[in-house]
């Protein structure tokens, strides 16, 4: 057995701890493949999960699935720092891990703009070839820089990193510079657009309560809705259909804004209300429960994105301070997280499209069991029905990137100012 807890020379790691960090590196691998691989298939098979925020994560899992590639590898080439596997290893490592962190970035950035700028799932897709330009370019040129970069001093740039090659312990700088650094700024800015449309939120969710809920029964349900489509922005956007948006008109009207941007309209009740008749409506969900919504969903992609970096930037800064020395546990635990990137936004993916993955499972489950029927079972109808080719609920794909919350949130959104 070996101490994990022990310093020891970065050139002689115990066997024991290299052969622990192999395997978890490829587990954890294993879980993340195999997480991308389902959020490519549902996006690709099912309307029901092509939201706007769902796309983004969808593009993010090519990214994630690469980075796979390179931690499947391991330490396979980390004693051959001139082979052409050790520097496709590196630049894989160096180039898609911080996409992902951008990713995230982007995700937050379209909470930003549906909130407060009113774009709606149009608007949205139309700005995301730049997010693909950004989240992936904007790492390359590092990344294929260290490939020919190698000094008589130093050597190369990508080589034993411990973990798998990558940027080695020569170059610790480069390391904190161009990595770690460049994706806490990221996460931290991340924190913050979602820190300041949540506590609008809770603002305004506090004024509202203090109307008599008694002569204004309407006022909970609106805010739940409105509240409801930023929690599910935070990963991904609830499951509302707009078809049935179009049919019904809300009995109550509400517009929402931020007191440093512009003043409150006046929320209207229509005479149906007051007269004492509305209509009939769904059992409503408390404010309470919404901003509780919003919380956990917040929670889980925050408590994700710490737990993926804040081990692995615990090491690099201890490497970077104590020249030649690492702490074993630190590294394992890198080993497990850092591969992890698609299983997390997998498990967040699958929380918050819970009723489309259900769905999923629910068509695979009932495609299954008619194809165990004999083929002369049933009626003709019942024969066609049973032939015709997999899709949910048969309803057709168009307009469904719409039939989203981003809709029903920019209609909600806080109005900017023109004047300072």
């Amino acid at each position: 057995m070996f101490n994990i807890f022990a310093k020891e020379s970065v050139a002689f790691p115990s066997q024991g701890a290299l052969r622990a960090i192999t395997i978890v590196e490829r587990i954890g691998s294993v879980f993340s493949l195999l997480g991308c691989l389902f959020i490519i298939i549902t996006f690709s098979s099912s309307s029901a999960f092509r939201k706007p925020i769902n796309r983004l994560v969808f593009y993010a899992s090519f990214g994630n699935m690469a980075v796979n590639v390179g931690t499947l590898i391991a330490r396979s080439y980390v004693d051959d720092e001139e082979s052409a596997g050790c520097q496709i290893q590196g630049f894989l490592i160096q180039q898609f891990l911080p996409s992902d962190a951008l990713w995230s970035l982007a995700m937050a950035f379209n909470v930003y703009l549906t909130f407060y700028f009113k774009f709606d799932a149009e608007k949205l897709k139309r700005i995301e070839k730049w997010y693909l330009l950004v989240c992936y370019g904007l790492p390359f040129p590092i990344a294929l820089a260290y490939i020919f970069i190698n000094t008589t001093e130093k050597g190369r740039i990508y080589g034993d990193a411990i973990l798998w090659c990558w940027v080695n312990s020569n170059w610790d700088v480069l390391r904190v510079a161009t990595f770690y650094g460049p994706i806490w700024v990221i996460i931290l800015a991340t924190f913050f657009i979602y820190i300041r449309c949540g506590s609008e939120i809770y603002r305004k969710r506090r004024q509202l309560r203090k109307a008599d809920s008694s002569s204004h029964g309407g006022y909970d349900l609106e805010l739940s809705r409105f509240e409801e489509a930023i929690v599910a922005k935070t990963t991904v956007t609830t499951e509302v259909h707009h078809s049935s948006q179009q049919t019904e008109v809300d009995p109550y009207s509400i517009n929402i804004s931020s007191d440093r941007y512009a003043a409150p309209a006046p929320i209207v009740a229509p005479a149906s209300a007051t007269q004492g008749k509305p209509k009939k409506q769904k059992k409503k969900k408390s404010s309470n429960d919404a901003a509780w919504a919003y919380t956990k969903v917040s929670m889980l992609f925050f408590t994700a994105l710490l737990i993926t970096w804040i081990p692995s930037s615990a090491n690099r800064v201890f490497s970077l301070v104590h020249t030649g020395e690492t702490v074993v546990a630190l590294e394992i635990l890198s080993a497990i997280v850092l591969p992890l990137q698609g299983f997390w936004n997998a498990i967040i993916y699958c929380v918050t499209s819970w009723s489309a993955v259900k769905l999923f499972f629910s068509e695979i489950s009932h495609r299954t069991s008619r194809e165990n029927l004999p083929s002369d079972f049933g009626s003709p109808q019942q024969k066609e029905h049973r032939d015709l080719p997999f899709s949910f609920g048969g309803r057709s794909n168009k307009g469904s990137e719409d039939s989203d919350s981003m809709t029903e949130l920019a209609g909600n959104a806080i109005p900017m100012s023109k004047s300072p």
